[in-house]
């Protein structure tokens, strides 16, 4: 009888150990796997901000303003920096890095931002110029408008809307950005309402103006946190 216990208990033990040693081998395959997956995006992340970064550096005739191995550098050395809140206005919200290069004499100022839309927040990445004393938006990239109503708030995503919220001088920015119904400025063409600082959107966003008035919120936020932080109020 003493011998069957015996038996029983180390047939336990034994079952016991190898239940743990699968275990351990699961956890340790899982934690493998967690950390390549995690990796894998940070460099398809990372990748994402270089290839938005080179397209905001370009200029009309499609030549690059700073050139893609000084944007990949700064990049790679600012990474750990990616994401902190650095800014709020109450509106919109920057986010680090600031990324600043010089090309040509001039100076230009990289930010990231975001601002509530339809469904969260949009996140926008935006080229300022710094020439002499003038800061003038030059360009802009939507980077996440996930969560944007298709065929309505999500058509931000398309180049050519895109455009119409650049470039736009300072007296432009010094003002507020605002989109075009919000500025009760409908009849405006598109190029003459940006030297007042209107976004026209109206005529090829139909029935959205959530959306691109969340654009215009970060790049607010943006403007100010560069004339009141980066610049220390110069103007």
């Amino acid at each position: 009888m003493s011998n069957n216990k015996n038996e029983t208990k180390k047939e336990m033990w034994k079952l016991s150990f190898t239940l743990m040693i699968y275990t351990l081998i699961a956890g340790v395959a899982l934690a493998l796997v967690y950390q390549y997956t995690q990796s894998r995006i940070a460099e398809a992340e990372l990748a994402n901000v270089i290839k938005s970064m080179e397209y905001l550096l370009t200029d009309e005739a499609g030549n690059p303003i700073v050139s893609p191995e000084e944007i990949k550098k700064l990049v790679i050395e600012k990474r750990n920096e990616m994401g902190k809140v650095i800014y709020q206005d109450g509106i919109g919200t920057v986010i680090s890095p600031v990324y600043e290069f010089e090309a040509s004499g001039q100076k230009y100022y990289i930010l990231s931002g975001y601002a509530v839309g339809y469904g969260g927040n949009v996140v926008t990445m935006a080229a300022f110029k710094y020439d002499g004393n003038e800061l003038s938006l030059s360009s802009i990239k939507v980077l996440d408008y996930s969560q944007e109503t298709p065929g309505l708030g999500a058509k931000i995503s398309e180049e050519n809307i895109q455009k119409r919220f650049f470039p736009i001088p300072e007296e432009g920015l010094k003002a507020g950005l605002k989109v075009d119904k919000d500025a009760g400025k409908q009849s405006v063409e598109p190029d003459e309402a940006k030297l007042e600082g209107v976004v026209k959107v109206s005529d090829v966003m139909t029935g959205a103006t959530i959306t691109p008035r969340a654009v215009v919120n970060s790049l607010n936020a943006m403007y100010k946190f560069l004339r009141e932080k980066e610049l220390g109020g110069e103007q």
